[in-house]
């Protein structure tokens, strides 16, 4: 399992919760092998699904309640014991079970009439 840190957009009205997005297949990130300072698409999440746009790409999720809850734990280092906090639970999550759908500028439409 691959995790990707998602940062919020700064101007963000929503609080910053953890959450968690199951994507059928995978993704090619190239030669890029510390994914951590990727810029990876934008999320759009609405009350029962969400949105992800990556370039000319556009997915669609819903929400789904997980089976069993997730505790996300954060490990202290700074004792010599092993102490550990929970910093949140999640009861959710987004899957995105299908291919992504291809967003061609308004523009661009029609373009395979001309000449035809």
């Amino acid at each position: 399992m691959v995790n990707i840190v998602i940062h919020p957009y700064n101007q963000s009205s929503q609080k910053q919760d953890l959450l968690v997005l199951d994507f059928q297949g995978s993704f090619d990130s190239g030669e890029v092998v510390d994914l951590s300072l990727v810029k990876f698409g934008n999320v759009t999440l609405n009350e029962n699904s969400a949105e992800l746009v990556i370039g000319h790409h556009r997915l669609v999720g819903k929400k789904v309640k997980l089976p069993k809850p997730y505790a996300v734990i954060h490990k202290r280092k700074d004792s010599m014991e092993a102490s550990y906090d929970v910093v949140s639970f999640i009861k959710e999550k987004y899957v995105f079970s299908q291919r992504p759908g291809l967003i061609v500028q308004e523009n661009l439409r029609n373009l395979t009439r001309i000449g035809g």
